[in-house]
């Protein structure tokens, strides 16, 4: 089964896209926070890094994708996530030795250091256990676009522009995916799927992926990709080539001019297409260990030393 992984600006160069929901076109569908089963799953922990999203993972540190490069010194923890009033952090661009922020080694996981500190952030997934797991999912950008007919069948809605809100949906993780930037956690767009069903758009990235781990919403992806791009034929250079979101791909080409297409064939079940978010879980430790509290210096140690000295009958207590 093909599978071509698009990055946001990997073999094209659409703009950020949202969340695509398989049961509604409703460009208002789930633009605030989700109740219910799904009340305090994740959204609450999304902030905005430039035209993307990011997730707050720390006191002092959030989240996001490698390849949308940066966006600027600012992050905004929006009213829309928190439900008060927009706080807007600037970046530490000094952090790192000057860098500005780390990328996880071999994935697309990139951390940045605020001045300040967050009011909440996210727990982190740390289990192995995710296949099968429902997720929440977050993303910003335009609903879906027009649809995608297949011999008299509708099999799914093209991409469209961008319109800069955030909106939340779900889906179950399928596999994880052995890639170039480490593990992935896919999850297919299934006509079938969950209530809330919704898969990524190009560009799509950034944003956080939670799962329920035994009553509590934890981090456990970072948007990255989708399948794509698709097309009605192989032929190069005639521009007809699309991005979409597809309940089934059969009868389409998949892949680019620049790499060949490849023709999916009609299957007597669907074949959907799939989003891709960045694995938290293998990344944790070397995530926690950045954005870790260090312990005291040497000379704070010294300080209270000192201060023991001085006040010897004072008892200096530190809880574990």
């Amino acid at each position: 089964m093909l599978r071509m992984l698009l990055g946001a600006f990997c073999f094209c160069t659409l703009p950020c896209k949202a969340i695509v929901f398989e049961a509604t076109g409703d460009p208002g569908h789930n633009t605030t926070a989700p109740t219910g089963a799904f009340a305090n799953s994740g959204w609450q922990y999304e902030g905005t890094y430039g035209s993307y999203l990011g997730t707050m993972i720390a006191p002092q540190y959030f989240i996001t994708a490698q390849h949308i490069g940066t966006q600027g010194t600012t992050f905004t923890s929006s009213g829309i996530f928190n439900g008060g009033s927009d706080i807007t952090y600037n970046i530490d661009t000094a952090a790192n030795g000057g860098l500005g922020y780390w990328d996880i080694s071999g994935t697309d996981l990139r951390l940045f250091k605020i001045q300040g500190t967050f009011s909440t952030y996210a727990p982190l997934y740390t289990g192995s256990s995710e296949v099968g797991m429902t997720m929440e999912i977050n993303g910003r950008g335009g609903p879906r676009g027009a649809d995608v007919i297949v011999g008299g069948t509708l099999q799914g809605w093209e991409a469209t522009s961008p319109d800069g809100v955030a909106r939340w949906g779900s889906n179950t993780v399928s596999s994880i995916y052995s890639s170039a930037v480490g593990n992935l956690l896919t999850a297919t767009f299934s006509a079938s799927g969950t209530a809330e069903e919704a898969t990524l758009s190009n560009g799509d990235s950034g944003g956080g992926v939670f799962v329920n781990d035994g009553g509590i919403w934890k981090l456990a992806g970072v948007n990255y990709s989708v399948d794509g791009m698709f097309d009605t034929n192989n032929t190069v250079g005639d521009g007809s080539e699309f991005n979409a979101a597809l309940t089934d791909r059969g009868g389409l080409y998949q892949g680019s001019d620049a790499f060949g297409w490849t023709f999916i064939p009609q299957l007597p079940v669907d074949n959907p297409s799939s989003m891709y978010a960045s694995r938290i879980s293998t990344s944790s430790a070397e995530i926690m260990a950045i954005t870790a509290v260090p312990e005291p210096g040497s000379a704070l140690l010294a300080m209270l030393a000192l201060s023991f000295a001085v006040f010897p009958r004072r008892r200096i207590t530190r809880r574990a």
